[in-house]
């Protein structure tokens, strides 16, 4: 009897941590996939707007609106933003085909 009530918490706690692996896995995915988009689409777009900017077009704020410098330096500023969001989009990348190497691996459901 207490063997069968020890197989039943032993099920019932790997499945709840096997549910909270996935839901884990699912939202590192998710939150590596996303920010590699996002700055990915950044990447391209902070140096053209940059440039926009530099030729005398408004209302484009590349970082606050307080915070505006002269229409000279907006180009410098949108390749510089340009270059961060492409670091954090090539490290995005990298992490993320890490995690998918570890995950196939199968290193973390050593029993």
């Amino acid at each position: 009897m207490i063997a069968l009530i020890g197989r039943i918490i032993f099920r019932v706690v790997s499945s709840f941590f096997s549910s909270i692996m996935v839901f884990c896995h699912a939202v590192i995915l998710a939150v590596l996939g996303l920010m590699g988009v996002f700055t990915g689409l950044c990447t391209l777009l902070m140096p053209i707007l940059g440039l926009l900017r530099a030729f005398g077009i408004e209302n484009i704020f590349i970082i606050k609106d307080e915070i505006q410098g002269f229409s000279i330096v907006s180009l410098p500023i949108g390749m510089f933003l340009g270059i961060i969001c492409a670091l954090l989009s090539w490290l995005s990348f990298h992490t993320l085909m890490k995690y998918f190497r570890w995950i196939s691996k199968g290193e973390h459901n050593a029993t």
